[in-house]
């Protein structure tokens, strides 16, 4: 999954991008947007801020025409990104399964005898 970071007024620590990155894979197998090269083709943009004295952190992916956006404000940086990715991860799974779990049954047919 192709990461997409915007920070206002705040830095990502390359530990913490990398712990960031690990978690994204969980969601790109969600998802499964691997290609034929087994590389995801999703896209996430993240947007971090600071309000006064929370880090604000916004996450958005596009998925089969469905937004998903996962946002989450906490005092701590990394638990704030924590909880955006958790957030999309659940969208994710409850998208995913609305896809799987459709009822897709023929309709009835209406026998010959009846007309």
């Amino acid at each position: 999954m192709k990461v997409t970071y915007t920070g206002r007024h705040v830095d990502l620590a390359p530990a913490q991008v990398q712990k960031v990155e690990e978690q994204f894979g969980k969601v790109a197998r969600l998802l499964d947007g691997k290609g034929r090269d087994g590389i995801s083709q999703q896209e996430a943009h993240v947007r971090i801020s600071m309000e006064r004295h929370l880090h604000c952190v916004e996450v958005n992916v596009n998925f089969h025409h469905h937004a998903l956006v996962g946002h989450c404000q906490d005092a701590d940086l990394f638990t704030a990104l924590h909880g955006a990715v958790h957030k999309l991860e659940s969208q994710a799974i409850k998208v995913t399964e609305k896809w799987t779990d459709g009822k897709r049954v023929p309709k009835p047919t209406v026998a010959a005898d009846q007309i």
